[in-house]
């Protein structure tokens, strides 16, 4: 990210009473504003690419540190994770901006964030992008084992096995004294290590237990590494996990009971960046959901790395975004 950047950074309390931390910069004429929403384990420097491209050719940017993340409030409650409450948070920063023309970009657990924005304030976008993990309808969460057991069942091995430890206490902790390691499994230089380390039960845990380090990815730059671990070691894992967390607690199970049938398709234009080796949103399922529910028109483009497409790939992802963006314009014109 430009340095001059650095100095847009604003916060604001939100109108449940929570700080966020945000990157702002006005959009130039009559361009729409990008809002971009990380996941796990990243801070709004992740965007970095897309925010470089697209300022620079007029567009709005709003990059904000999500809850539990660099400059943003670390809530322990995992109740201050309710998806809807959050996508709220996100709103109250676009009232403040006085952001009219929004287009919601998300990616990983930004992702899940998007899908709320779209069933509950499709009126406030002209579009929605989805990074690699797919548009998500909310269900009952069952207990991590029986996830394991039916991805087993359609899959041929379970895909989340490293949410059985960060559930655990003593994730944290861990964690926070082996940061380079999480940071080298989770921006791998090789995307099918995650058929091991992340998939299967067990392995992530022992990984990071014994302090291992696998050989990180090139797109991980020197620079963002290093803003990545000062804020993991600043902020801690405690709130970051409580994403999982509260899943798995049931905060967000109930969500479905307020969204119309009707409001539980993408009304708006969607875009789907796919990525052939993210080995747990997994091609098979994410592309079948997305082609079902964007029922606005998609624009699906397939990428054939894993996890990280926006940085691994960030020329062909900018243009592709960016020639979308240009369609939506023409249709909403």
């Amino acid at each position: 990210m430009n340095e001059s950047l650095v100095s847009k950074y604003k916060d604001i309390v939100t109108s449940r009473g929570l700080t966020y931390h945000y990157l702002s910069l006005p959009a130039a004429d009559d361009k729409p504003t990008l809002l971009f929403v990380h996941g796990f384990p990243s801070i709004s420097y992740d965007w970095y690419h897309q925010i470089n491209y697209f300022s620079e050719r007029g567009f709005g940017v709003i990059a904000p540190d999500m809850l539990g993340y660099g400059g943003t409030s670390k809530p322990t409650d995992i109740s201050f994770f309710l998806h809807t409450a959050i996508a709220q948070d996100l709103l109250d920063i676009l009232d403040a901006e006085k952001v009219q023309k929004a287009i919601a970009v998300g990616h990983d657990w930004g992702s899940c964030i998007i899908s709320v924005l779209s069933m509950k304030h499709s009126d406030r976008f002209l579009g929605f992008a989805w990074v690699v993990v797919t548009y998500n309808r909310y269900t009952p969460f069952p207990p991590i084992d029986v996830i394991l057991e039916m991805n087993t069942k359609t899959y041929g091995r379970p895909l989340l096995g490293y949410w059985k430890f960060f559930e655990q206490e003593s994730a944290p902790p861990v964690i926070e004294k082996n940061l380079e390691s999480l940071i080298s499994v989770l921006y791998p230089d090789d995307p099918d290590s995650w058929l091991t380390l992340m998939n299967q039960p067990g392995e992530i845990q022992a990984f990071i237990e014994s302090g291992k380090t696998t050989k990180r990815a090139n797109y991980l730059t020197d620079e963002h590494h290093s803003r990545l671990l000062e804020a993991l070691r600043k902020g801690g894992l405690t709130s970051a996990l409580n994403w999982y967390r509260c899943m798995l607690g049931g905060v967000n199970s109930r969500i479905m009971e307020e969204i119309s049938e009707e409001n539980q398709f993408i009304k708006k234009p969607a875009f789907f960046a796919v990525a052939k080796k993210d080995h747990v949103c997994v091609y098979d399922y994410a592309v079948p959901e997305m082609k079902k529910y964007a029922t606005g028109g998609l624009k699906m483009v397939e990428f054939q790395g894993g996890h990280w497409v926006h940085l691994e790939e960030p020329e062909i992802f900018n243009r592709e975004l960016e020639g979308w963006i240009c369609d939506v314009l023409q249709q909403s014109g």
